[in-house]
């Protein structure tokens, strides 16, 4: 059984652009809700009573939108139906990663995704309370060597990001998200890539270097110049 049409005025924009698209008027994607319903109205009237004149006033009207902008008017438009269909994104995609992004010189933004099968096993090898480890790396290889300083900053169990204090700015820093147990042991979730946090101070480079390259020369994985900070000079 055919779904009844509602009347003019209580359909959609989308509703009434199918319309217009129906009686043959022009441009009607251009057209806000209440040209839409005047021109459809206007084509139904001289198909009622068909004379030249009418016509002639209804493609006047709409071409007279050709130069109209501005924002379309969605007012009363049903737009509940515009994710019909989607899929719903996923709580998680099932790989361990936690990212540290500097949001200023004293805070850095953490957010992670970390599968509950991988929590259940750190928690039956002992781990307790989840926290995040903040490590300063700078100028060091973390895997070989110890940091210069850790902070840790326990965390919600259920939580996905959190916003570390930075204790000292211009320096390289990763972390971890993992439990802690009861005998002291860390046990590691996932950790982050370095990232280097701006300093406080104003930048001390002020000798400007330009190169030249040429357009058609291979750049990648080439080093064309190396910079070093004052402080290392």
């Amino acid at each position: 059984m055919a779904k009844e049409r509602p009347p003019l005025e209580e359909m959609t924009l989308r509703q009434l652009r199918r319309v217009a698209s129906e009686c043959g008027i022009s441009r009607y994607s251009r057209m806000r809700k209440s040209q839409l319903l005047a021109a459809i109205q206007e084509v139904q009237r001289s198909r009622i009573s068909p004379s030249q004149s009418n016509k002639q006033e209804v493609q006047e009207a709409v071409e007279a939108t050709k130069f109209e902008v501005g924002q379309e008017d969605n007012v009363g438009e049903d737009l509940s139906s515009v994710d019909e269909g989607l899929a719903e994104l996923p709580g998680g995609y099932g790989e361990s990663l936690i990212v540290l992004l500097p949001r200023d010189p004293q805070w850095a933004y953490a957010y992670w995704d970390i599968p509950n099968d991988r929590k259940e096993e750190l928690r039956r090898a002992g781990g307790q309370q989840i926290a995040l480890r903040l490590y300063d790396v700078t100028d060091i290889n973390l895997d070989s060597q110890s940091p210069h300083s850790i902070q840790e900053y326990p965390c919600d169990e259920l939580a996905r990001e959190w916003y570390l204090p930075v204790p000292v700015s211009d320096r390289d820093y990763v972390v971890d998200i993992g439990y802690r147990t009861a005998d002291g042991r860390w046990l590691v979730l996932a950790r982050s890539e370095a990232v280097r946090v701006p300093p406080l101070y104003p930048s001390d480079w002020v000798e400007e270097q330009f190169i030249t390259v040429s357009w058609d020369e291979e750049l990648r994985g080439r080093k064309l110049l190396e910079l070093d900070p004052a402080s290392k000079r």
